[in-house]
């Protein structure tokens, strides 16, 4: 789909033109970004050009014209360690816009597959699998309510290679490339615009739309700018939102085989055998644990289940195998004030663990499916459309080369209102019986229907769902530290030294603590 080319409609000779139509135009802007500030509308900018087409000095007048209480501008920079350390994506979800904010973007997602590709250090099959991640991100912002504008700068040859000489853009050799574009490459321009093309027109969709300004004349440039977005701006507003009408929205298929009903909930371990499993975990999983770390091997592991199913119980005999500086957990309680001003997927992204670290997650993303779905805390719409970015989200972790382990627990009706009961006869458990609990038991086939439908639309081969029987707890500890063993056995190299726990560097140790 080729994309939209958009210009002014004013003539502007001179620079008395330029002066005038700003002066009368930008408040036009301006009101339309508080207007979308009070309807709660998160925008997303990108702004990106050929070298030479004044992308500096269109961030520049955009942060002028705009208000910047309200605007985050982001430039694309070499990956900080840190960020190196995460999936792409993750220092993007960093910076995307709460509610009612601006994000301005120089280069953003799109500069680092372009540069890849074009120097070859990307094939094409990498290149158009970070284009789909991208499709996919973009999509899944947009149907959440972000308004998002791609803008590129347009230059002819002729003109790039006369501003090149006057040096209009003033960017010094050494800086790193924050555009689509490259200083020192010897690349042709047809070659470099070629690739843009296919990058631009590949991911140009109806709510996610990307614009050609000519950037030959600054001034009429400027305007356009101007004028584009408050274009944008006011029809995102008559519309309600923005134009989701082309993406897929195919029916779910009805799930006729419930996965719950696989779960043998006689199953029960000696306790003889499960001391003697036990140890030996402790062992095992703490070594491959190390291993894991030493090559920069992350884990995720999630811990969904029925109310009094032993998910607490399992995680404190998890953490007893594994070293204390390698892991941190995350209790997934209701979203906070900021939380709730976002995608609900940007506070997992944000726990997401530095490479060679794990995350348990005590409840998890999940919950959209779960308590949102039957508690009417997100609408049908939303959570029939979350199993599709959830998969897309645990595809980007496993394509990074995560490790992403998903447990659901199971117990019968019978045996959790037993467990419940115990709870409240025993004074040091009574914290973990909550009004929510007795309320969720009386929707317990609403939640076995929901948890039916997670299972079956999200149980996939990257990041397959692990179902235990937990009515008897022995049982559930040992399944779910042997899948976590085996897991961590899979990804071992042929031949590994067994590692030696030494203390980490002042640089890593207590990172993961602190987020």
């Amino acid at each position: 789909m080729q994309i939209n080319s958009f210009s002014t409609q004013e003539t502007i000779t001179r620079k008395k033109d330029y002066d005038k139509i700003i002066e009368r135009d930008r408040g036009k802007l301006l009101m339309s970004q508080f207007k979308l500030r009070d309807a709660g509308v998160p925008v997303i900018i990108l702004v990106s050009g050929g070298q030479t087409s004044g992308y500096t000095r269109v961030m520049n007048l955009l942060n002028e014209w705009m208000d910047t209480r309200f605007i985050q501008t982001h430039v694309h920079r070499p990956d900080s360690d840190e960020e190196a350390d995460r999936p792409y994506f993750w220092k993007y979800w960093r910076q995307f816009p709460a509610a009612g904010s601006t994000g301005l973007f120089l280069g953003g997602w799109y500069t680092q597959p372009f540069l890849e590709r074009l120097h070859g250090k990307c094939d094409l099959s990498c290149f158009r699998k970070r284009i789909t991640g991208i499709k996919e991100m973009e999509q899944l912002l947009a149907v959440d309510g972000a308004l998002i504008v791609k803008i590129w700068l347009h230059l002819d040859y002729n003109q790039k290679q006369q501003n090149k000489e006057e040096a209009t853009n003033n960017r010094p050799e050494s800086t790193w490339q924050v555009t689509m574009d490259d200083w020192q490459g010897d690349f042709t321009y047809d070659k470099k615009m070629e690739l843009v093309s296919e990058l631009t027109e590949s991911t140009h969709k109806p709510h996610a739309p990307w614009f050609k300004v000519d950037a030959t004349d600054a001034n009429t440039c400027d305007v356009s700018v101007m004028h584009l977005l408050t274009k944008v701006f006011e029809e995102h507003l008559q519309r309600g939102s923005s134009d989701t009408s082309a993406v897929n929205g195919t029916p779910l298929p009805e799930v006729t085989q419930k996965p719950l009903d696989r779960i043998d909930l006689k199953v029960k371990l000696k306790r003889s055998l499960y001391k003697e499993k036990m140890a030996g975990f402790w062992e095992s999983i703490y070594v491959k644990a190390w291993q894991a770390h030493q090559r920069k091997q992350s884990v995720v592991i999630v811990l969904e289940g029925s109310d009094a199913a032993g998910k607490g119980g399992s995680i404190r005999r998890l953490i007893h195998c594994l070293d204390a500086r390698l892991y941190q957990v995350i209790q997934i309680a209701a979203p906070t004030k900021e939380e709730k001003s976002r995608h609900y997927l940007w506070r997992f992204w944000m726990q997401i663990p530095r490479a060679g670290f794990l995350t348990i997650y005590d409840r998890s993303w999940y919950g959209r499916v779960l308590v949102e779905r039957v508690e009417n805390f997100a609408t049908e719409e939303e959570w029939k459309r979350a199993y599709a970015e959830i998969n897309h989200f645990e595809k980007q972790l496993t394509e990074s080369g995560i490790i992403v382990l998903k447990f659901w627990l199971q117990i019968s009706k019978k045996e959790q209102m037993k467990r419940f009961k115990k709870r409240e006869k025993t004074d040091y458990k009574q914290y973990k019986l909550t009004d929510e609990d007795w309320r969720n038991r009386k929707k317990w086939d609403e939640y076995a229907d929901a948890v039916n439908d997670m299972v079956a639309y999200t149980d996939t081969d990257y990041a397959p769902w692990h179902l235990v029987s937990a009515e008897d707890k022995k049982n559930a500890r040992v399944s779910l530290l042997e899948a976590v063993e085996t897991a961590l056995a899979a990804h071992e190299p042929e031949s590994e030294p067994v590692p030696v726990a030494e203390p980490l560097p002042e640089s890593e140790a207590g990172l993961e603590s602190s987020g």
